[in-house]
């Protein structure tokens, strides 16, 4: 998690996940089964520019994964 703006250097961070109609999630191209894994997406905004960094999966990347 990072504690400055990358692009204007503000230390005025807020945390939240990515959304949208029924939530915004990220789904792995290759995956066998029918029942796809996926994980919702956090991230950090600055709330003096506006600025949308340190995307996250919010769950650990070998969830979502057979292997």
């Amino acid at each position: 998690m990072l504690t400055k703006c990358p692009r204007c250097g503000s230390e005025k961070i807020m945390q939240g996940e990515l959304s949208g109609l029924g939530g915004l999630v990220f789904v792995p191209e290759n995956q066998n089964g029918i029942q796809k894994k996926s994980s919702y997406i956090s991230a950090g905004a600055c709330k003096d520019c506006g600025a949308v960094f340190d995307i996250t999966l919010t769950d650990k990347p070998s969830k979502l994964t057979n292997k």
